[in-house]
């Protein structure tokens, strides 16, 4: 099976120094009845799931393609003690020494020559408070070329159920991914409104209107609309620096309570709290570097384009670039700032139809696959300084064998001159943010996590004033 180019792209533009890998932090309570050996007996059992279901089940029939061409294969012999770990963390087994081995778990490459999936079983983490029981983890990772977000949560969404008296659960490789899954509803995500126009169109007439689309931001952009951002517009930053393959995985949830109260007081959308969070913590974090640039950052969000109707597997994106604001003092003209330029993205990608965003991602991204194999990646000015991107994911709780599920955070993958991801999840009562840097271009990033918060203190300060 030819991998089409939205999938295959992954594969021919991956390095040492740029893993092209997703992936995700899961944290889980003991289930109440747990014995002693329950994880281990649990890890047990899972090596025993021998039903691999696809695309779990396919290789690369050639690990480096050919003419820059891939295709899948069944693998007929799965080591699954390969992609299956049991893990423990060091004493004491904080969530430092958690993040400490995801990071290093999330820096290497996945082997070409076996499925491209990796799972970890994580023993030993501290309770989250004294005297309550402890916790485990699960460490999980996919190659972009099987899942984009949204796909890798909908397979994750199957993997877990919301009875917590069910046992026996499959294990996510056994788990199909064919069949359509309905997303719980959640909060306005970063992504635009449903797709007006699904089918193909002429070929011609989408190119026709994806040039024409990007002469008009051209034109706005030069006219100085308000909101208007022109890929590869971005300046140079920090952020934007030559990356090693060193990561560094920072991770933590803030309640909706807290974000839809301001949300709410000033009148923007969840989402855009977020953003606003996230271009505070940067701003903040290059201003203690002494680094932050007098032009405002920008970010690029992805934007699903799967239907319901469609199964878990393989990459359905398209983007939008959004100005950050991170050149404005006032938080809240920083945050109109932001809502204004994502509701002109999002208007921009509503005109169009499901092949004309794909086609438009395709043509601002295309020096990210150029790049890489002319040996100029991350050279020139970056398509946007930063990818913040929002997986929705299941609004209630949700359980593996009994075990609750405490929090999800996904791990994301950089590019050459794109050093920081950030990938919000929303899960029960928490959006989680997942931060993925370069450990060598950006050193001590896990203090954004401060920053967040203080962004968003920052904002409850001023409505509540």
């Amino acid at each position: 099976m030819v991998l089409p180019i939205t999938d295959g792209a992954w594969l021919m533009i991956e390095s040492g120094e740029a893993p092209q890998h997703v992936g995700g932090l899961m944290v889980f309570d003991y289930p109440p009845d747990a014995s002693p050996t329950w994880l281990h007996d649990t890890w047990q059992r899972l090596r025993t799931a021998t039903d691999f279901a696809p695309p779990f089940s396919y290789r690369l029939r050639r690990p480096y393609g050919l003419a820059g061409l891939f295709d899948w294969e069944p693998d007929p012999d799965i080591d699954l003690d390969y992609h299956l770990r049991f893990s423990a963390l060091p004493r004491p087994g904080r969530v430092r020494e958690l993040l400490v081995l995801v990071s290093r778990l999330h820096s290497t490459l996945l082997d070409r020559h076996r499925p491209l999936w990796e799972v970890h079983l994580i023993e030993g983490l501290q309770p989250e408070h004294e005297g309550e029981p402890p916790r485990f983890a699960m460490y999980a990772k996919f190659h972009h070329s099987m899942f984009d977000g949204v796909g890798a949560m909908r397979v994750m969404r199957r993997m877990f159920s919301a009875d917590p008296d069910l046992r026996g659960m499959a294990a996510p490789w056994e788990i199909a991914s064919t069949a359509a899954t309905t997303p719980s509803p959640v909060p306005e995500p970063l992504r635009s409104s449903p797709l007006e126009k699904p089918g193909l169109l002429d070929p011609v007439r989408s190119l026709g209107t994806i040039a024409g689309t990007l002469r008009d931001q051209a034109r706005a952009t030069r006219q100085g609309v308000e909101g208007e951002v022109m890929p590869f517009s971005a300046p140079r930053s920090l952020l934007n620096g030559r990356i090693t393959g060193s990561r560094r995985f920072a991770a933590d949830g803030f309640s909706f309570e807290r974000m839809s109260g301001v949300a709410k007081a000033l009148g923007v959308s969840i989402n855009d709290v977020a953003l606003a969070m996230s271009s505070h913590a940067m701003r903040t974090y290059l201003l203690d570097h002494m680094a932050l640039p007098d032009k405002p950052l920008t970010g690029m969000i992805p934007v699903s384009v799967r239907t319901e109707d469609d199964g878990p597997q393989g990459n359905a994106l398209s983007f939008l670039v959004v100005d950050l604001g991170t050149d404005i003092d006032d938080p809240i003209d920083r945050l109109e700032r932001i809502r204004t330029s994502m509701q002109r993205g999002k208007d921009r990608l509503a005109s169009m139809s499901r092949s004309e965003r794909v086609g438009y991602a395709v043509a601002i991204t295309s020096p990210y696959v150029i790049g890489p194999l002319l040996g100029i990646a991350g050279r020139g000015r970056p398509l946007a300084n930063v990818v913040i991107s929002n997986v929705p994911g299941p609004r209630e709780p949700r359980y593996f064998d009994g075990a609750r599920l405490q929090g999800m955070y996904p791990a994301s993958l950089l590019q050459q001159g794109q050093a920081l991801n950030i990938t919000l999840t929303s899960y029960d009562t928490e959006m989680q943010f997942g931060l993925t840097a370069c450990r060598k271009t950006l050193p001590q990033m896990q203090r954004m996590l401060d920053h967040l918060d203080s962004g968003l203190q920052e904002l409850e300060k001023l409505t509540a004033a």
